[in-house]
């Protein structure tokens, strides 16, 4: 299940079993396969990695994703926002498993929210989805679905607020459906509520099979608005 640590400095550590650099992945990249830590950053300002107190990602862009993949050893990985380290929240990941922390804006400061989500169990024959707000620039947004069994679009929830993923980790539960596709689309409240389903630019399709889940993550868009990225 989702947690959430704040951390009253500028920023967290986390230990992870071996690390290398990633390049930094667009909207709507799937997970990488090797292990190591994703990190997600709805922080709202760039932050930077740190493998060892070695810098290895600098300035990772609002909205973006980034990767320390697993390599022998263990190593630690820190999140900075403004080049001052802190000890924070620590995650071993497993052989073969990518651990996703989001770097999110709680108050005035810093702080880490794990992504994954381990009693989401999928039933046989069955697809799970979940959204999560993690666009700190964006305001109240409205996101609707359309599913496998249930081609009308369903709003997924509302009000839908940033500061609702830290508040309360069960305010973001996965919705089961069938096998099939899946589409998710979100705008902003208010301005572009009248483009409503049909008009809205932020939008993503994709298919599972038995048994799979996604989180989809809204992140604030280079230029302003919003966009989506798929993650397992």
């Amino acid at each position: 299940m989702k947690s959430r640590v704040a951390i009253a400095l500028s920023g967290f550590a986390l230990l992870v079993a071996g690390c290398a650099r990633k390049d930094a992945t667009s909207p709507q990249t799937q997970t990488p396969k090797q292990a190591g830590v994703r990190i997600v950053n709805a922080y709202g300002q760039p932050v930077d990695v740190l493998v060892d107190g070695v810098l290895a990602v600098a300035a990772v862009a609002p909205g973006s994703l980034d990767t320390v993949q697993q390599s022998a050893g263990s190593h630690t990985v820190t999140l900075r926002a403004a080049g001052v380290t802190s000890p924070g929240l620590q995650v071993t990941t497993a052989t073969g498993s990518v651990a996703t922390i989001a770097a999110v804006r709680w108050g005035a400061a810093l702080a880490a929210s794990t992504l994954d989500d381990t009693n989401a169990v999928v039933p046989s024959g069955a697809t799970k989805v979940r959204v999560l707000h993690l666009a700190p620039n964006a305001g109240e947004i409205q996101v609707a679905r359309t599913q496998p069994d249930w081609s009308t679009p369903i709003e997924w929830q509302f009000p839908f607020l940033y500061d609702s993923v830290l508040a309360d980790p069960l305010a973001h539960p996965f919705f089961q459906s069938t096998v099939g596709t899946w589409e998710v689309r979100a705008w902003l409240k208010p301005s572009e509520v009248p483009l409503g389903w049909d008009g809205t630019t932020a939008r993503v399709s994709f298919s599972l099979t038995s048994g799979e889940k996604r989180t989809v993550l809204v992140l604030d868009k280079p230029g302003g608005g919003i966009e989506l990225s798929v993650i397992d």
